[in-house]
């Protein structure tokens, strides 16, 4: 409780965004004006209430207005209007829709927040309006007003967005290129997921239908494909240079370490300056070129003076390591080169003159499509999501008869405050719990104080209702407690147009508001459900994603071929995706009481060690994009098939509990020194590059089977063992 109270109370300046409160609130404060404009304050406040639950879908969880989910959100407000307030004057009836929205508002938290946002609020549409039963047609006009206010909020913002010349899209690939600054400076510990976010962002926002392109939208699309490849050869180049500061010996040539790090440097300076030009900053173009001339010169540098080792007689052998340095270095150099030849041009570019239709690249049909049969598949209580629908649909039950039974004036809001509390985590209930009860708290003290220093009449109502709207938008995404502040006080100020009465309003609110969360919590806490088999279940899958993704490349190894780039791409996408949520799925676990979560120990572990295979896979990954021949290697098959079996197999187990006794795994050590013995006479610096990564894929497989129970036999390497213990402990203190 005590960390729920403190997460409430957490507050992210950075998100805090002043235009999109803005864009938001405008709509709102609109319809509202225009209803009471018309003398007609019944439609203005309806209309205003859509526009506002709209918004909310959107500002709760930041980032770029998703349209689609905006306008399913406004037609589901509305058929749960017209249903609600239609079925309102038979109890029972009334009773049995609001079983079955609730089942399917939980059922929407399989699809993320902005499912989750859309199914609580069918539940809220249908209990407020329920409240005002009216018959067929005058239902159908309420209905009808809660649409339109919610498309007036969809209409404005994508209106908004489509005269602008490409100021979005180009600030969301600068910042890309900035988090590719910061994952390449090599004095700081940082994760490549940043910038893997923020690339997809920058992605997304290429990705619009109402997008109006010329040619930097082109360039655009090339500079965020670049990035995202950036972003790997990074990730490679810091794990090579950390292995060669943890290793204990030596290297050959201690001037390649200094040359990899002086190169992480200009890296950094570098994208700093791209990212600088695509935001437009036509200063940037001169001492970019110079920077990147400098990378390229000690680049080359680097690989001549590994030719020359190579081929001079007696020099001092070159390791697998310090081999792929050279690589990644000369493959950097090249990206860097043709992301700053293009930076200039995209930040010159999006002049309105210029614009032409430019064909939808999305199909939101078909993600829609996707997020329905996902739905059906979590309508089981073995999912989280089921359960979480079946809680919700009975909390929502008992919360409306008490509220029938209660003489408090709008005790609906009880049934409100109770539904939207409830999330399928432990933590993310109780955090809400406290963020609404605070922001409640904190927005019934604000209108307070408001209409006893202004007493507003509708005009300044308009305006009041505005502001607050504003700053309930901007500072969502940064705070629940703080949006849901402003949008406690603006509720007041709404409801106070058709029944005046501010501060009666404002009690009723809070008192009906607190019971309500208490209702959830309480529910809560004599039926949780725990996260610590969803994070079982999220560990596995990354290692079956892992494996997935491993297996294309070394069978590409083997063939002798190019490994099919699309496929790549799908199968890297879902392993990082399926990274993204073991790590969530572990920390809402590890968040919740200690007798109910994983093990930290293990789960950190393993996420260390799943880290490190897939660093070696990527660096896998980028030496088969080189452009240059390359040898089959059958004599890798075994070692592939083996490994391809330890993971399918880790993975097994990690789902349940390893105390079962899991089955014998291949020993991947003797399989690793076959292979080294079996592949000599193949081109040595290909070989030796190879034998480097694989060492550390072993070694990687080896610390996750031991972390999930195995007992390994390391075969004739007796330093394996100790190689994997102390391996782990940098992957471990990294994922922590």
């Amino acid at each position: 409780m005590s960390a729920a109270v403190r997460e409430a109370g957490h507050f992210e300046r950075d998100l805090v965004s002043v235009r999109g409160g803005l864009l938001a609130a405008i709509p709102v404060a609109a319809v509202l004006g225009g209803g009471l404009a018309v003398g007609d304050p019944v439609a203005g406040v309806t209309m205003g209430a859509g526009a506002m639950l709209v918004g909310i879908a959107w500002r709760a969880a930041g980032g770029r207005p998703p349209l689609v989910v905006m306008a399913i959100d406004a037609l589901v407000m509305s058929l749960a209007t017209f249903v609600g307030s239609v079925t309102g004057a038979v109890p029972w009836v009334h009773f049995v829709v609001l079983v079955g929205v609730a089942l399917l508002g939980g059922l929407l938290f399989a699809v993320g927040n902005r499912g989750a946002a859309i199914g609580t609020q069918a539940i809220i549409a249908v209990v407020v309006f329920g409240r005002f039963s009216e018959p067929a047609a005058p239902a159908l006009g309420l209905a009808a007003l809660v649409l339109a206010g919610g498309l007036a909020e969809v209409g404005f913002v994508a209106l908004v967005r489509w005269p602008s010349p490409l100021s979005t899209q180009r600030a969301a690939t600068a910042e890309g290129y900035r988090a590719l600054s910061r994952l390449a400076d090599s004095r700081v510990a940082t994760s490549s997921l940043p910038a893997a976010a923020a690339f997809d962002e920058a992605a997304g926002t290429l990705a619009s239908p109402h997008l109006f392109g010329d040619a930097a939208i082109v360039t655009l699309r090339s500079l965020v494909t670049e990035g995202q490849w950036i972003r790997v050869q990074l990730s490679v180049i810091r794990v090579l240079l950390d292995r060669q500061r943890a290793s204990s010996e030596e290297p050959a040539d201690g001037r390649l370490r200094a040359v990899g790090e002086r190169a992480l440097a200009l890296a950094a300076d570098a994208l700093n300056l791209i990212a600088n030009a695509i935001d437009g900053d036509r200063t940037a173009e001169r001492p970019l070129a110079i920077l990147i001339a400098e990378f390229s010169s000690n680049a080359d540098a680097l690989a001549a003076r590994v030719s020359d080792r190579e081929s001079a007689p007696g020099s001092p052998a070159l390791s697998g390591d310090e081999l792929q340095l050279s690589r990644r270095i000369s493959a950097l150099a090249g990206q860097l080169r043709a992301v700053s030849a293009q930076a200039p041009a995209a930040g010159r570019g999006g002049g309105l003159r210029s614009r032409r239709p430019h064909p939808p690249t999305n199909q939101p049909l078909h993600r829609v499509l996707d997020q329905v049969a996902q739905v059906r598949a979590n309508i089981s209580l073995q999912s989280p999501a089921g359960r979480h629908a079946l809680r919700l649909a009975a909390v929502v039950s008992i919360a409306e008869l008490i509220a029938g039974h209660l003489a408090l004036d709008r005790s609906y809001w009880m049934v409100v405050a109770a539904a939207a509390v409830l999330r399928p985590e432990f933590s993310a209930t109780f955090t809400r719990g406290a963020e609404r009860a605070l922001g409640t708290s904190a927005g019934v003290a604000l209108a307070g104080a408001i209409v006893v220093a202004t007493h507003p009449g509708h005009a300044a109502t308009v305006v009041i209702v505005g502001l607050l709207a504003w700053a309930a938008y901007a500072t969502y995404p940064a705070s629940f407690a703080s949006g849901f502040c402003f949008i406690t006080a603006m509720v007041v100020f709404l409801i106070n147009i058709l029944t005046p009465d501010t501060l009666g309003i404002a009690g009723s609110r809070l008192l009906d508001t607190l019971i309500g969360s208490a209702i959830g919590l309480l529910a809560y806490v004599l039926w949780p459900t725990w996260s610590r088999m969803p994070a079982r279940e999220s560990l596995a899958a990354l290692v079956d994603a892992q494996r997935a993704y491993l297996g294309a490349l070394l069978a590409a190894v083997i063939s002798g071929r190019p490994p099919d780039q699309q496929g790549l791409t799908t199968l890297g996408r879902r392993a990082r995706l399926a990274w993204t949520n073991a790590q969530s799925t572990v920390a809402r676990s590890l968040s919740e009481p200690a007798t109910r979560r994983i093990d930290r120990g293990r789960s950190q572990g393993a996420l260390g060690a799943l880290r490190r295979l897939a660093r070696s896979s990527y660096a896998l990954r980028l030496d088969g994009r080189d452009d240059r021949d390359r040898e089959p290697l059958p004599e890798l098959a075994r070692l592939a098939a083996d490994l391809d079996l330890a993971l399918t197999r880790i993975g097994a187990v990690t789902e349940r509990d390893a105390a079962a006794g899991p089955p014998p795994i291949p020993d991947l050590r003797t399989d690793y020194i076959e292979f080294e013995r079996d592949s000599r006479g193949h081109d040595e610096a290909d070989r030796a590059a190879l034998l480097s990564e694989l060492d550390e894929i072993v070694d990687s497989t080896d610390s996750l089977a031991r972390l999930t129970g195995w007992e390994i036999d390391d075969g004739p390497d007796p330093d394996a063992q100790a190689r994997a213990a102390a391996d782990v402990l940098p992957g471990i203190s990294d994922t922590v």
